[in-house]
């Protein structure tokens, strides 16, 4: 029996690029499974060749002189003029994976005149992916060489973990038990402001510091027979006190293994080497200038210059000089295209975010994105500060965020926090389809079966 379709329909733009069509077929079949609400797809099949899995699909000519990715962006910004715009949309990115028959709570979240999703970067730093400026590219290029270098020997790791077999499997969980157990001494610190909160803070650095000193004061009559007795002894107590591990290798012995924090590497019971968790890194150190700083946790160039996506207040500049709009926030949280809710009272904030994008096309200091142009929109607008979608309904899984830690389950954290989000729709950006993350094993594994 045919389900009864609720009101508010799911929409998807592709057009040309044959790894969008793919992207767009993998990810139908996933919203088909959890929604109760229609699905469109809206395309120009005479640049496609790809065939698209669906039903319902919207056939419009694109001027012929754009681009595929400059034709998408047409379409994205011109949907109101091929839909019935007395319902309500919800636009989505091809890359854009339902887990779950929450997704459809998305449409309660509505408020006029259009609503989106915060991205996952502010915009100085979006600035270079944006628009072009002379003194980021250097280093735009130098991150994307470092980009295809982790990209190149992904393979090499991948067979590395698969020879080390139910090693790896183990020593993955060793890590995520590390991860969750290790914040909680933190964990009766819920308000840091207050007196009380204030108070017990400062007795818990207090009582650290005292076991510390305290340990190694013990020991050191005995250090220099075995140099390793204070920290075992401050492990062991910061463990009684706290109930929290302190250093990682102390806590991977519980496990039956040895880990060594200097060189990395894992060895068995029997002393036996096991896992290396710097094949990566050694790869492409053999094949480049780029080092690792193994202290601070981030790649240097030839010059020993961090290498990072680089900031720029360039795109907020030309969105003054190109549309005459102040961003008024240089450090502004702008809105990521990937999903967003409209209706008939989004067409005139629609109608001016195409016109700025295609006037963004011809013009050489700006890149083909839809981003920039929606940028000056909020802020010709005035709703800058409009309401946002919450996160679970667009986030960002972002493979290389160095703080964002994947817990299984479609759970994720960020380093430094407590909060736990489990989205309703998993955006995955890059890494489409790398079956060596853990997180698109997981997005795989939704369609087995279906």
């Amino acid at each position: 029996m045919k389900r009864m379709e609720q009101p508010g329909q799911f929409v998807f733009v592709v057009c040309g690029e044959d790894v969008h069509l793919h992207t767009l077929n993998f990810s139908l079949p996933l919203l088909r499974r959890f929604t109760r609400r229609g699905i469109i797809v809206v395309t120009d099949r005479s640049r496609n060749a790809v065939p698209i899995e669906h039903d319902v699909v919207i056939d419009v000519d694109t001027p012929r002189h754009l681009t595929h990715h400059q034709a998408a962006i047409y379409l994205k910004a011109s949907l109101h003029r091929y839909l019935d715009m007395d319902g309500m949309y919800c636009y989505l990115d091809t890359d854009i994976i339902a887990l779950g028959p929450e997704v459809d709570g998305i449409f309660e979240h509505f408020s006029p005149p259009i609503t989106f999703c915060t991205d996952h970067c502010r915009m100085p730093m979006f600035s270079p992916s944006c628009v072009y400026h002379p003194g980021t590219e250097a280093l735009v290029e130098e991150q994307r060489e470092l980009d295809g270098l982790r990209a190149r020997f992904l393979e090499l790791e991948r067979a590395h973990q698969q020879a080390a077999g139910p090693h790896y499997e183990q020593i993955k969980q060793i890590k995520e038990a590390f991860n969750q157990a290790r914040p909680r001494h933190s964990r009766g610190f819920s308000n840091y402001y207050s007196l009380s909160g204030k108070a017990r803070l400062l007795a818990s650095k207090l009582l650290f510091k005292a076991l510390y000193w305290g340990a190694f004061l013990a020991a050191l009559p005995l250090l220099p027979f075995r140099k390793s007795l204070f920290a075992e002894w401050f492990e062991s107590l910061h463990q009684r006190f706290f109930h929290a591990p302190f250093r990682f290798e102390y806590f991977a012995r519980r496990y039956g293994y040895r880990y060594s924090p200097k060189e990395q590497l894992w060895y068995d019971a029997e002393g036996k080497l096991v896992f290396d968790d710097n094949v990566l890194v050694k790869a492409i150190e053999r094949h480049s200038a780029f080092r690792w700083d193994r202290v601070h946790f981030y790649w240097k160039n030839e010059s020993g210059r961090r290498v990072s996506w680089p900031q720029s207040d360039a795109l907020r500049q030309l969105i003054r000089e190109k549309f005459g709009v102040v961003v008024a926030q240089k450090n502004w949280q702008h809105w990521n295209g990937g999903v967003f809710l409209f209706n008939r009272a989004s067409i005139p904030f629609l109608e001016q975010w195409l016109e700025w994008c295609l006037a963004t096309f011809d013009d050489p200091l700006w890149k083909t994105r839809d981003q920039g142009a929606l940028i000056a929109t909020a802020w010709k607008f005035g709703i800058q500060n409009h309401p946002t979608l919450p996160i679970e309904y667009n986030f960002i899984a972002d493979y290389y965020h160095p703080r964002l830690q994947y817990l299984g389950g479609f759970t994720f954290r960020f380093h430094g926090s407590e909060r736990l989000v489990r989205p309703h729709f998993l955006h995955i950006y890059h890494h489409f389809g790398d079956q060596s993350w853990d997180v698109w094993r997981d997005v795989e594994g939704l369609n087995v079966g279906h």
